[in-house]
């Protein structure tokens, strides 16, 4: 009786579940796109051209430093439809085929009677990295997977079809589940323009202090040997004069 409520509560805003085969294939087939995409970024690098040496710069973080930048982000909790809650609790990241994966793990549960419980395994990569209004260096996470198994320690606690049926709803709220996962915010100062003191008056060389602005972009992101290569176009305009900071002069 329980698990017919618990159908008849879910399904009202879920249709049948996809068959787990032909889910499978898409999972497989989007991670493939992704390692490919990521040798063909690689294959059209010649020995020496991976930046531009006059305008670009090279960023690294380690996935241990990634890692702990985004774990430090969990506990994240979101209200689904049909009252299902689900609580992201840590998450681990690995560089392969120039792709940062990243494996979110967590439970799934429903707020009200009929009450139920599952685990939940969220898999997606670092899929792009922004310099934001506030010019910090930040990456993204995108989802290409969801997958939902039985609560650890109970696995007749419900069936298949009810797991199914749980997974399709969750499956829906991808795009809802993504936008609720935070940036990581990378320990680097970008900044916004280049400052250069003035010397003198006194003495023989005078020089008036100036200032240029400077506008950095993310160019290419590249994964490999357990590091993230951020490669940064770096923009400089032209110096202009400043004023002077003349606080606490003598008059």
């Amino acid at each position: 009786m329980k698990r017919l409520l618990l159908l008849l509560a879910l399904l009202g805003s879920a249709c049948s579940p996809a068959d787990p085969a032909t889910r499978a294939r898409v999972v497989e087939r989007d991670q493939l796109r992704r390692e490919v995409a990521g040798f063909q970024a690689l294959r059209k690098f010649e020995p020496g051209t991976l930046m531009d040496r006059e305008h670009e710069v090279i960023v690294t973080v380690s996935d241990t430093l990634l890692r702990e930048l985004i774990a430090t982000s969990f506990p994240i909790t979101v209200e689904l439809q049909n009252k299902l809650i689900v609580t992201l609790t840590g998450a681990n990241v690995v560089f392969r085929a120039n792709v940062a994966r990243v494996d979110i793990r967590g439970e799934v549960r429903r707020g009200r009677f009929p009450r139920v419980s599952a685990a939940v395994f969220l898999r997606g990569a670092i899929d792009r990295l922004v310099v934001d209004k506030t010019q910090e260096l930040r990456a993204r996470i995108s989802i290409d997977d969801v997958e939902l198994n039985t609560p650890a320690g109970a696995p007749a606690a419900f069936d298949a079809v009810v797991i199914n049926v749980l997974q399709t709803i969750v499956e829906r709220s991808l795009p809802e589940l993504t936008s609720s996962l935070p940036s990581v915010a990378l320990p680097v100062r970008l900044d916004q323009q280049m400052q250069l003191p003035g010397f003198g008056p006194e003495g023989a060389l005078s020089i008036e202090p100036s200032q240029a602005p400077m506008t950095v972009d993310v160019a290419r992101v590249i994964a490999f040997q357990n590091r993230l290569w951020v490669v940064l176009h770096v923009a400089l305009g032209a110096f202009a004069p400043t004023q002077r900071d003349t606080a606490g002069a003598a008059p």
